[in-house]
């Protein structure tokens, strides 16, 4: 056999040699790969946002009162028009046999309770309510004759989750709009035990009117600052659960594996969250998380 011959039969070998180990290595790298489950991921960047606690309620004038008559008797006068802004102390009403009372009471002749029946003057300044009552009018006892409200304070009340209840104090400043108009407020009460069907605690927050720019009964938006927090924006259908049954999403950690991470939720709306507890840039799977485990190495678009 000529030297050529058997180097062409050699090469011809040391070929199919090759080409049998390069089959053999792919077909085990192909075996490998097939074991990786493919998942879809985005990257994700974090974003700095106000973190807050936001409720939605209704001004309420600060104090309100009905002033009621304490005997059976007629209206003498009215003397304040209902809507008037009133100071304390003004007389608002004369029930009958009022004059001769009073005559009475300077004579030492009745006592202060007594007299205080006939005498119906405003406990505090504010605005005057219409009671629909007129000269004339016969009263009963315990019937309410007018009330006043106190618009120079509003007051709104919210309610307040449990894990949420540590994060505010009493005089915590807050902001509150009101018809499209921000104004400040403070927290004025917290209630100290919870409602317990809720669970949540009331809160009050009380808002300065001296100019009497807001009334009673308007739509108000109290917004109590947490802090500036890094969030991301995720879809809600991208969520998974912990093996606590904690809140969370998968993402893809070093070496291509999984990781579950626990969030907290700051925004939730039908279309996006947003979340905080990740880290500034994640790669977080979209599809195929619910097939995926923790430590498991996966393959991503």
């Amino acid at each position: 056999m000529s030297p050529v011959i058997k180097k062409l039969i050699t090469i011809i070998i040391l070929s199919l040699i090759s080409a049998v180990c390069y089959s053999s290595d792919w077909g085990s790298k192909e075996k490998t790969e097939e074991k990786l489950f493919s998942v879809e991921v985005i990257e994700s960047s974090a974003q700095t946002i106000r973190d807050s606690i936001d409720f939605s309620s209704t001004t309420e004038a600060f104090k309100r009162i009905e002033v009621k008559s304490e005997i059976m008797t007629t209206i003498e006068k009215v003397l304040v028009k209902a809507g008037s802004i009133i100071s304390k102390g003004q007389h608002i009403i004369e029930l009958d046999d009022y004059k001769t009372n009073a005559d009475l009471y300077k004579l030492n002749l009745l006592s202060q309770s007594e007299f205080d029946k006939y005498a119906l003057f405003a406990p505090f300044g504010g605005v005057l309510l219409d009671g629909h009552k007129i000269a004339g009018e016969l009263v009963m006892p315990g019937e309410k004759v007018y009330e006043i409200i106190d618009l120079s304070s509003l007051k709104i009340f919210g309610y307040i989750n449990e894990n949420e209840i540590l994060d505010i104090s009493l005089d915590n400043e807050v902001e509150v709009t009101i018809l499209d108009e921000q104004v400040k407020g403070i927290i004025d009460y917290i209630s100290p035990i919870s409602d317990p069907e809720t669970k949540t605690f009331e809160i009050v927050v009380k808002v300065e009117n001296k100019d009497l720019r807001y009334k009673d009964g308007l739509s108000s938006i109290i917004s109590i600052i947490k802090g500036n927090v890094l969030a991301h924006k995720i879809s809600p259908s991208i969520l998974a659960l912990g093996d606590k049954g904690e809140l969370g999403v998968k993402v893809i950690g070093s070496d291509n594996t999984v990781q579950f991470k626990k969030i907290n939720v700051i925004e939730d709306t039908s279309d996006y969250m947003l979340v905080s507890g990740l880290s500034q840039k994640e790669k977080i799977i979209i599809v195929g998380q619910q097939y995926v485990s923790s430590g498991e190495k996966v393959s991503f678009n």
